[in-house]
């Protein structure tokens, strides 16, 4: 029976060990069976629907129609020849009530507007292409900066924790001072309040990777309950601004859009054509009719005066103005916001060195106040001051990894890096 206890607990604790066992690349790969995945790729769908509307304009229609006609007079069943006025014994073509079935066809064999609007349609298509991997990139960044942020609460978690256990240690050496009397009691006191604060401050810590790893989850569907080992295989490639692109084919997509509307002034060409078979009782001598007719013409249209064209001229002209003043603005600010990061980038691996120099001598500090407290060379205050600092040391080491981190995904973003092949 104890053996099957041991297999059993062996097993959760391998299953609890997998659900954990899981790497970067694999909770990036996760973002793309998310739900928020799934609509831009419909947008993209949709895209490639667009762009099929546009050429399913170009192509000829044939409609089937069939009807019953009733007139106040006698009406032509069809256009009639001089040569069947002279036989009104077979009945006339005319009736007041007549039955008709037939086919439209209708093609049009050039519309240049609608050319315009195809090339307009693909840039959209592009644009919902490249919005899409913008999208997905930005999603890896906002996990690998969760993910960094959440392993510097961790960080600082420990850290307090540490300076909780060391200030214990030193309380329990102080309680005997006081049992001898060589301490007063208000130290124990002042002792108790700082470890009081620092319970507050885990559960705080506590509050805050819940909350990130709330956010995590939503992005990966991973609910992961403790940070991830984050190292750097490649440097962010820089070049052109993919942030750019989607807006950039946007600018072309209104300049295209611009053009569709100014050649709806152009004259089009089509070819229309119908068959109509009719059906009645002549007016004459209600003989039952049956006779057909149809027709086929080659077609050039031109617009005369349409206000509402020149008025899609305008639209299209403010569109095109509002998306370039869009890119401008856009790409001023990624370009100045890249600089700024690289920037960043490089001085913060050189105060990440200082901070962990610093930890050292906080370490090295804390052991000689210590020994000065218990010697009474030092108040109380001034230990915890020292118990401060250390704690303060080792979380800069973790807020400087954790903003050089999110500062890597946001230049990925910017310069369109797959966060996979930077971070493991």
């Amino acid at each position: 029976m104890k053996r099957k206890i041991i297999q059993i607990g062996a097993l959760l604790l391998c299953s609890s060990t997998m659900v954990q066992a899981v790497t970067m690349h694999q909770l990036l790969e996760k973002i793309k069976k998310q739900p928020a995945y799934r609509l831009d790729t419909v947008a993209v769908s949709q895209g490639a629907l667009g762009e099929r509307q546009i050429q399913d304009k170009l192509m000829p229609t044939l409609d089937a129609f069939a009807g019953v006609e009733l007139y106040n007079r006698p009406s032509s069943l069809r256009p009639v020849l001089p040569s069947e006025m002279q036989q009104p014994q077979n009945g006339l073509p005319f009736s007041k009530r007549i039955g008709r079935v037939g086919v439209n066809f209708k093609w049009p064999v050039f519309v240049k507007s609608l050319y315009t609007l195809e090339e307009k349609a693909a840039l959209m298509h592009l644009a919902a292409k490249e919005k899409q991997r913008l999208n997905l990139i930005s999603k890896e960044a906002e996990v690998v900066g969760s993910v960094a942020y959440l392993k510097y609460l961790s960080s600082l978690k420990q850290a307090l924790i540490a300076k909780k256990n060391s200030i214990r240690a030193t309380r329990r050496k102080v309680a005997l001072m006081v049992k001898e009397g060589r301490a007063a009691p208000s130290e124990l006191l002042t002792l108790d309040t700082h470890l009081n604060d620092i319970d507050i401050n885990l559960v705080n810590i506590d509050k805050e990777r819940n909350t990130l790893s709330a956010r995590i989850e939503t992005l990966t569907g991973i609910a992961l309950k403790h940070p991830l080992p984050l190292r750097q295989k490649h440097a962010v490639r820089k070049g052109k601004i993919f942030a750019l692109l989607p807006i950039e084919k946007s600018v072309e997509a209104s300049q295209a859009g611009i053009k569709a509307a100014q050649e709806g002034y152009y004259p089009s060409v089509s070819i229309k054509g119908s068959y109509t078979h009719s059906r009645a009782d002549a007016y004459n001598n209600d003989k039952s009719i049956d006779t057909d007719f149809g027709s086929l013409g080659l077609y050039l249209s031109m617009p005369l005066y349409d206000r509402s064209k020149s008025t899609a001229v305008e639209e299209a002209k403010l569109s095109y103005l509002k998306e370039k003043t869009k890119l401008e603005d856009t790409r001023h600010t990624l370009t100045v916001k890249g600089k700024e990061l690289s920037r960043e980038i490089g001085l913060l691996k050189r105060a990440l060195g200082l901070a962990r120099k610093s930890v050292r001598d906080q370490r090295g500090l804390l052991k000689v106040a210590k020994v000065s407290l218990q010697e009474g060379v030092i108040t109380q205050e001034e230990y915890l001051r020292y118990e401060d600092a250390l704690a303060n040391a080792k979380a800069q080491v973790a807020k400087i990894e954790a903003q050089k981190w999110q500062d890597i995904a946001q230049l990925a973003v910017i310069y369109g890096n797959d966060l996979k092949g930077i971070v493991k």
